[in-house]
């Protein structure tokens, strides 16, 4: 038997893979044959198979850059973070919507599904019935967690251009949604109830359940998707806030008017100082 003996090159690089793409990264990704995985701070990223693995080093870079923003080595704020662990929750790359289903269909098993159906029942809600929409997701992201997603053709590699990188946007999602909303629910709870929706409902010019196809003509969060939830809602107020706070949407005013109007933190400060006010608290460590 001849054995084989790594040179110095190939160990480096093996040990860059199993740091990188080590076995722990794949515990909360769907058992999928060749699924690719990685870990940022703990938080996980799962890529399908077909993915190039260069979509999922830069949705790691960018999911680092999230969670320290401030850039001193650490996670900006641990409870939040912990949040999404705890969770199972995952930041998920494909590259079409066959792909999502597969995923999806790994993801909450039919055993996960069985479950679900018991729990809705025994909390007397109804999965054909509109009004429990929101109740029903609630509780599938709290029991088995969720995943957020983001399509190759969406992100932006490089620095380079005007094209805005999703990756941004969908990974600060999970970390909004599955982390602040869960760590601290009376101020970024999804729900009418929370500090951050009545500052939402404020922007809109009212309560509204879903999205809508016109408001008032003050509000400033025009967000016109149907078919998007109270809950969903909340995630995009949250995500065109704090990349407006930080300067990401300062070129893009023309481009996302017709959904977001306070594009630069000036406008911020000057048309909704209560939300620059609720963002910057230092107890939530959301740096600008």
């Amino acid at each position: 038997m001849q054995i084989k003996y790594f040179s110095k090159q190939k160990m480096i690089i093996f040990l860059f893979f199993l740091i990188f793409f080590g076995k722990s990264a794949l515990s909360n990704c769907p058992n999928i044959t060749d699924i690719k995985a990685a870990e940022s701070f703990g938080v996980q990223i799962c890529a399908m198979p077909k993915v190039d693995e260069k979509y999922l080093i830069h949705a790691k870079k960018v999911m680092d850059e999230l969670i320290d923003y401030n850039n001193d080595g650490a996670v900006d704020n641990q409870k939040v973070i912990d949040e999404i662990i705890k969770s199972k929750s995952v930041f998920a790359i494909f590259r079409s919507e066959r792909e999502v289903n597969k995923f999806e269909n790994a993801f909450y098993t039919e055993e996960v599904m069985e479950e679900m159906e018991k729990i809705t029942k025994q909390n007397g809600l109804d999965f054909d019935r509109d009004e429990d929409e929101d109740k029903i997701e609630a509780l599938l992201e709290q029991k088995f967690g969720t995943f957020l997603t983001v399509f190759t053709g969406e992100m932006n590699l490089s620095s380079r251009g005007k094209t805005w990188d999703a990756t941004i946007e969908e990974a600060l999602h999970l970390i909004t949604h599955m982390g602040y909303a869960q760590a601290y629910p009376v101020i970024f709870g999804q729900n009418k109830d929370s500090q951050i929706a009545k500052l939402m409902d404020e922007a809109r010019g009212g309560y509204f359940e879903k999205g809508r196809r016109s408001y008032p003509s003050r509000a400033y969060y025009t967000y016109n998707d149907k078919t998007c939830t109270y809950a969903c809602q909340v995630t995009e107020f949250m995500y065109w806030a704090i990349t407006s706070l930080r300067g990401q949407q300062s070129e893009r005013g023309n481009e996302i008017f017709n959904e977001w109007k306070l594009n630069t933190p000036e406008k911020i400060r000057k048309m909704a100082p209560k939300l620059e006010e609720l963002l910057m608290n230092e107890e939530y460590r959301i740096y600008f």
